[in-house]
């Protein structure tokens, strides 16, 4: 695998789950209610969604963290959704420990350097997860995510 498409991987996945706070989608419905802790939680979570967009991937395992904690506090009307982000997350968390890639290794790979621990013939199975998280079932899912937390709890992960 050529560094490049390391690269271009790592900064694939993190635009991706910068777009989970970004789009327009207009569905959802109300529960959790602007006072549950899944909206005080996601109100939380709003900057650090933000803060992937850049490119910056210092952030992707606590943003990944917030991300199984966001899924697993999400309303009944919204837990689809999440569930889709949450196993797409989980594949790429095990995709990374496959390549035996930490977070911490996420700074070299953007840097073009691939870390002595990493063994290169499996970051093609991370860059083929990673992709998959650009599929439309995962941008429907983060859509009606943005479009419920703007109805129901009142935060606008759209960045706007």
């Amino acid at each position: 695998m050529k560094i490049p498409m390391a690269i271009a991987s790592a900064v694939l996945l993190a635009s991706t789950l910068a777009a989970c706070s970004g789009g327009d989608g207009d569905g959802g419905s109300g529960s959790g209610g602007s006072g549950s802790d899944y909206c005080k939680d996601l109100k939380k979570a709003q900057g650090s969604f933000g803060n992937l967009s850049s490119g910056d991937l210092g952030d992707l395992d606590a943003a990944f963290k917030t991300f199984h904690k966001l899924a697993d506090e999400a309303p009944g009307d919204i837990d689809a959704d999440w569930k889709k982000l949450d196993t797409a997350i989980d594949t790429v968390e095990k995709a990374m420990k496959d390549a035996g890639l930490k977070f911490s290794d996420l700074a070299e790979i953007q840097q073009g350097k691939i870390p002595e621990n990493v063994d290169p013939s499996k970051l093609q199975g991370l860059a083929a997860e990673m992709t998959k998280l650009g599929s439309s079932d995962f941008a429907q899912a983060s859509k009606s995510i943005e479009a419920h937390a703007k109805k129901t709890c009142k935060v606008d992960l759209s960045g706007s």
